[in-house]
């Protein structure tokens, strides 16, 4: 029986430490894992792009993935990457038409 109690009590006591750790103290942040360093203002074809997003921290740009996975990170107020983007958006709708 007191084997059990023991068991029971190391166990609370265990997830309770885990809790805290898991939330960590007040000065911990998590970066950010696609945060953009430099932007790339020259045109890319958009034969060599399948998909974007938009980051908005710690500035607004668009990060346009090619087909081998590269992220490139543009700025969003070029005309070219609004013309990418409204290609792109084309892309997708088009391809959920044709599969309804």
């Amino acid at each position: 029986m007191r084997f059990y109690l023991a068991v029971i009590l190391a166990i609370s006591f265990l997830e309770n430490f885990k809790v805290h750790i898991v939330r960590g103290t007040l000065g911990t942040q998590a970066m950010a894992h696609n945060s953009c360093v430099s932007l790339r203002t020259e045109k890319i074809s958009i034969r060599r792009i399948a998909n974007y997003e938009i980051q908005n921290h710690p500035q607004k740009v668009v990060i346009l993935i090619t087909r081998n996975g590269i992220k490139i990170c543009v700025p969003h107020n070029l005309p070219w990457v609004n013309q990418t983007i409204n290609t792109l958006d084309k892309r997708k709708n088009k391809r959920k038409t044709e599969k309804s």
